[in-house]
């Protein structure tokens, strides 16, 4: 009796003792878990820096700010369920194809902070552990351009059409070509610019134009009034008509060291900035900048413009998935690298992807958006260019919603639409940026026509 006495108590002793430390390791685990949730100033300012603020503070194209404490936690709600459908940041193209650069897209564990961090009552924590703030430049998020081009004075479209407008603006101010490696667009008025697209004109064809036409600027219409030709002279000297352009989403983009855009400077040369301005029932004025980025480093390829492009479609009025593809082959001879991709499509568009093919491989995804947005476009540079050769095949698919169920959907009743260069219009087009093996230019950044010397033997340029 006393043995089982004996054993009895040393039981319960364990017991007591196994139950205190079980309640030890739940409370602590509690503390653990608590002191674990993330707070604004260690890790979730770090997150709005990488992905969000760029377009989130004053001034630029988001509607709010978020780059402080009293501004994000205001928006913590929003911020949970956008980041949760992936609504944002607005990233479109699909992960896995494309290896794109400046992918704003969250990883999973970076959407569980923000969730933890929000869902634990969204704490500031200590400011020590915040890093410094951003410092973003007044209107050009990717600093102070090298040349802005904007319109010569301020413009007023016509109320209740689309609107093409270009406008041609000198360049002898450079006195000299200058190879660009960067571009950004500063619309000047969001509420009716559509798009806006740089021409080069190195021979100012576009001043006779512009004379000929009262008011700022002169009608235009997908181009910049004057025949564009890319002759294979102009290749081999690295001269493009295309410098680059602007869409609703886009932000400026940066080439690769080495690779640029010639921008010609001369006494007659000029810069063409076509704008196309949305209807509007209540009089908008603009006035748009395009900034231009030298190239730091001398440039020894050009970049090239290459579309693959159908013009010859109509959507049934209706029609709820219609497709529309296009294709190119690379000619014989040919090889390159293709640099970056910005896929292009109006207000019906669904979905757009393309792909590469070499002879005898399986395709190749350079770019695929499955839910298209409008106002959320995007010219991609990749992280590696991406070598093609004769033979290539480049793929083009698109499909689009052309019935009352689409929430964008510009007329009423629905009609048959094609291709055309108004809003209410149709493209389906994929605007791809690549360099040819064969062609290379004298290395040169940039090449001077004109440079003087001041007071103290200073070169100026």
């Amino acid at each position: 009796m006393k043995t089982f006495l004996k054993r009895s108590f040393l039981l319960m002793a364990l017991l007591t003792v196994s139950l205190g430390l079980y309640r030890y390791n739940i409370a602590a685990a509690a503390g653990t878990k608590k002191a674990q949730t993330p707070t604004y100033n260690k890790e979730v300012v770090r997150l709005l820096q990488k992905h969000c603020q760029s377009c989130h503070h004053a001034g630029d194209i988001a509607p709010f700010s978020l780059t402080n404490y009293q501004e994000t936690r205001r928006w913590a709600a929003a911020i949970r369920e956008q980041v949760i459908t992936k609504e944002m940041p607005p990233w479109k193209p699909q992960p896995g194809c494309g290896d794109f650069k400046d992918a704003r897209s969250l990883t999973q564990d970076e959407i569980n902070t923000f969730t933890a961090w929000i869902d634990g009552g969204s704490p500031e924590g200590n400011t020590a552990d915040a890093p410094p703030p951003v410092q973003f430049t007044e209107g050009w998020p990717q600093g102070k351009p090298d040349f802005i081009a904007s319109l010569p004075e301020v413009f007023t479209p016509p109320l209740g059409k689309d609107t093409y407008r270009c406008f041609s603006i000198p360049t002898a101010s450079l006195r000299g070509d200058r190879w660009i490696q960067g571009l950004d667009v500063q619309p000047g008025n969001r509420k009716i610019v559509h798009h806006v697209i740089a021409w080069s004109d190195p021979q100012g064809k576009s001043v006779a134009l512009d004379q000929r036409d009262a008011g700022p600027g002169y009608k235009c219409f997908g181009s910049p009034g004057f025949p564009i030709t890319l002759t294979q002279q102009d290749i081999l000297e690295g001269n493009s008509p295309l410098l680059g352009g602007w869409a609703p989403g886009s932000r400026g983009y940066f080439a690769p060291e080495g690779i640029g855009t010639k921008l010609p400077s001369s006494a007659n040369a000029r810069v063409v900035l076509e704008v196309h301005y949305h209807p509007t029932d209540n009089l908008e004025s603009d006035r748009t900048s395009v900034g231009f980025y030298f190239a730091q480093k001398p440039v020894d390829q050009p970049m090239l413009p290459l579309l693959v492009v159908n013009q010859n479609f109509a959507i049934p009025a209706g029609a709820k998935n219609h497709p529309v593809n296009a294709s190119l082959t690379v000619p014989l001879g040919l090889t390159g690298k293709l640099i970056g991709i910005t896929p292009h499509m109006h207000l019906l568009g669904q979905t757009i992807k393309v792909t590469t093919t070499v002879p005898g491989g399986q395709p190749q995804c350079l770019v695929n958006i499955p839910k298209w947005d409008f106002n959320w476009q995007g010219s991609y540079l990749y992280q590696q260019p991406i070598p093609f050769g004769a033979n290539t095949r480049l793929d083009l698919s698109c499909t689009y919603d052309n019935s009352t169920d689409n929430p964008y959907q510009p007329n009423s009743p629905p009609k048959i639409v094609g291709w055309g260069e108004e809003t209410t219009d149709e493209m389906a087009v994929a605007f791809l940026a690549f360099t040819l093996d064969l062609v290379k230019v004298t290395p040169s950044s940039p090449t001077l026509s004109d440079a003087t010397i001041d007071a103290n033997g200073n070169l100026l340029v």
